[in-house]
Formats: C-alpha cells, structure tokens, sequence
C-alpha cells in the first residue's frame, strides 16, 4: 500500500479508484473492442492487443460506405446480404464495411458482459470460444452467437488473431498480414486464414 493511501485511510477517506484516477478505459474496452490510450491496448473479442497498429488494422467498428461506389459485382451482392466479398477479402454488416474477417462476424454477433452471463457453460467458453448445446449459443471470447455456421468461422478467425498477437515478437507486418489475409512485404509471405498461403523470393 502506498503512503498517499494509508494516508487518506487515516483521515477516514475511502480508497480511491486508481483506475478512474488515471483514466484507464480498459474494462469498457473490453466491452466495446476499443484501445485505452492510458494503457495502450487494445481489445477485440476480449483478446489483448498491445499493437496500436494491429489494434486500427482489424478495424473493429468498420467504415460506412456508399453501396454505389463499389465496383466489384461480389461486394454489392455481399452489402446487400450482409456478407462477406471473398475476393475483395471484406465484410459488410447493416451498411458498414469490416477489413478483418473476425470483426464482420463480431458484427454478426453479440457482445456480452461475460461476469452476467448466468450460465456457466456458456461463461466457461467466453474464456475461448466453445458452443453450448443448452443454451444454443456459442461464445467467442466475448461475443455469443446463435447460427452455428457464425460461430465456426469466428473461431477460426479468433485463433487467427491469438496467433498474430502472438507473431508480434517477430514481425508486426506479418501480424497485419495474418488478420488480413494479406502479404508481409518484410517476409514476404502471404496469408490466408492465418496461414502461409505462399512466399516469394
């Protein structure tokens, strides 16, 4: 304990809430897939991001778009269905445009105050992600889902972002590339669904 602390205890003053004290945003980051600026990280389906840039690529609130601008024939068919344009490697939801496959199905799906959640099954499998049979939902990290076929591509794609928070240490492009199904340009290695899809010299 700290002397300003045991100070204030002494005076008959409550201890206070450092996390209000120093703005740290981090349990409603949690919440919402946002980045707290104090402690500079991010947070997506309740995994920890500590890459500001990794954090902004995954892009987990998506881009409102102007349907009429997008040439691709696939993309229209995909915003007017909420889908997910394969070739463009892009998502839409209710208008809006997702960069990252595991955010368009985060759309698709419910984030959930994992501590309410009364059934512990379900509240088990927010921890990574499982279906519970009971209840009819799956949980992926902390967003619940009803249509299985939602939940089984979110899984895929929530073990693709443990993988690039992961790949960090070695290389952020590569950690970019993975969650994008995109090409390191440092590696030269490209990625889809978090596997090496080819490499070039």
């Amino acid at each position: 304990m700290c002397i300003a602390t045991l100070m204030l205890m002494l005076l008959g003053c409550p201890e206070p809430n450092w996390d209000e004290v120093d703005g740290c945003t981090c349990a409603e980051a949690k919440l919402k897939h946002q980045w707290c600026a104090v402690c500079k990280v991010g947070f997506v389906a309740g995994v920890r991001i500590e890459s500001q840039r990794l954090y902004e690529e995954i892009d987990a609130h998506g881009h409102d778009i102007d349907p009429k601008q997008f040439e691709c024939p696939t993309c229209r068919q995909a915003i007017a269905s909420d889908g997910f344009c394969e070739k463009c490697r892009m998502g839409f939801v209710h208008q809006k445009a997702y960069m990252s496959r595991l955010t368009y199905y985060i759309a698709r799906g419910e984030t959930k105050d994992v501590a309410s959640i009364a059934c512990p099954a379900c509240r088990k499998n927010a921890q990574y992600h499982g279906w519970c049979e009971a209840c009819g939902v799956g949980m992926v990290g902390n967003v619940a889902f009803k249509s299985k076929a939602d939940f089984e591509a979110a899984s895929r794609a929530y073990d693709v972002l443990i993988e690039a928070v992961r790949t960090l240490k070695r290389c952020l492009d590569c950690a970019v590339a993975m969650v994008l199904d995109g090409r390191c340009p440092t590696c030269k290695v490209a990625y889809r669904e978090g596997l090496k899809f080819q490499t070039r010299p």
